[in-house]
């Protein structure tokens, strides 16, 4: 989740308004808001205890969920100019943990005269799609933001910069590799970002190559959005870098939704189809590049505690080969990047202990960064990778 929060007015609010992020939830969080707050009841920090219960584990604080609710009005509905009010709560099932939670926030309530209003905040187990709270927040607005300030609506953002330079389109803008692709893209493309759930950090919202879009790959009509961005901007694209992707839930096949697999399989299938689809119909006539970013977890080492993540991103591999040759037709180079495991994104909340254990396993003695990624981002893009075409290029520095 993004430390910058978003800034809306109270002419940007009205009823109806959405806001949601994901956020893993560890041991250690649970652990440290105990210790912080006080409660350190053994149902929530002690593991022997809990499985004797009827909960048969142990799971998160009820303040903690509100925490979460907290975080999404503060930083993201109504953001920054927000002041907390009131809470109402009810927890309708426990959040087990470690897990990864959605926590969606909608606008029920707005009085623009008295600057306040009420969000309705559901806080939900991403992977076993259960809704574990449901939290009223009401608000009043503090302080007006300056006219200059930036707006967080994309639709008003406009690029700036030079006109000449390439663009390329980002999915997962917002997202840890996502970020530092754009930050690194900009010395020499324009890039239209797209996010979904997270706005971009204002330190690349800001910069005049950069517009940030808010789509929803998995919505039917998210391509006109981008169409007509395109139609204004610049008359060709030249490239997209797919870094998107719906998390990544645990467990094996036999026990995952099938709404679960289906996401995962269509991100790496449907999804990467469509944006192919776009970046064939808009590139110019020398030729452009579409690049995915998959993971060591697809075909190479399929991990069963992940497996829905594994099966999706070994599908975004065979997209990839099967693409190659018809994107061809239009001078498009299309490759995929297969990463080892990054200290961000996912797993951005993984402990140093993790972080070592992971380490040792690689012959050059440390992680993969995002350093790595977007220099072979750019390589990729660049004129000397032109007839590199349909390969799964793998970073696991040296690991057999």
């Amino acid at each position: 989740m993004s430390s910058d929060a978003r800034v809306l007015t109270t002419d940007d609010l009205r009823v109806g308004l959405r806001a949601e992020f994901e956020r893993a939830v560890t041991a250690e969080d649970v652990l440290a808001f105990a210790e912080n707050s006080g409660d350190r009841n053994p149902l929530h920090v002690d593991a022997e205890y809990a499985g004797a219960t009827r909960f048969q584990g142990r799971i998160a604080h009820g303040a903690f969920q509100v925490g979460l609710a907290s975080a999404l009005v503060g930083m993201h509905l109504p953001g920054r100019n927000v002041l907390l009010g009131s809470v109402q709560a009810r927890f309708i099932a426990p959040l087990y943990f470690p897990c990864l939670v959605l926590v969606s926030g909608e606008l029920i309530a707005w009085d623009r005269e008295a600057s306040g209003g009420t969000v309705k905040v559901v806080v939900q187990d991403a992977e076993r799609r259960v809704p574990t709270a449901e939290i009223f927040l009401g608000f009043t607005m503090h302080e007006q933001r300056d006219e200059t300030t930036h707006s967080a609506r994309a639709e008003e953002v406009e690029f700036g910069g030079a006109e000449g330079k390439p663009l390329v389109i980002v999915t997962g803008g917002s997202g840890g590799i996502g970020a530092a692709l754009i930050e690194h893209l900009t010395a020499q493309y324009r890039v239209l970002a797209l996010v979904h759930r997270n706005p971009l950090a204002q330190r690349i919202a800001g910069h005049p190559d950069v517009r940030e879009l808010r789509v929803d790959l998995a919505a039917a009509d998210w391509s006109r959005e981008v169409e007509t961005v395109l139609g204004n901007a610049a008359p060709t694209a030249y490239g997209v870098v797919h870094a998107a992707w719906p998390g990544m839930p645990r467990g094996g096949l036999l026990d995952a939704p099938d709404e679960t697999v289906e996401h995962q399989v269509r991100f790496g299938t449907v999804y990467t189809v469509h944006l192919a689809r776009l970046l064939f119909n808009h590139v110019g006539p020398a030729g452009g590049r579409f690049i995915v970013l998959g993971s060591t977890a697809g075909t190479r080492q399929p991990n069963l505690s992940v497996a829905a993540y594994s099966l999706g991103k070994a599908t975004l591999e065979s997209t990839i080969r099967l693409l190659a040759p018809e994107l061809a037709r239009r001078r498009i180079a299309a490759n995929a990047i297969c990463p080892g495991a990054l200290p961000v994104g996912m797993n951005k909340h993984q402990n140093e202990r993790w972080q070592a254990m992971q380490a040792a396993r690689v012959p050059l003695g440390r992680l993969c960064e995002p350093v790595d990624v977007t220099a072979l981002v750019c390589f990729l893009l660049s004129p000397e990778a032109g007839y590199l075409s349909g390969q799964t290029i793998e970073l696991t520095g040296g690991q057999l």
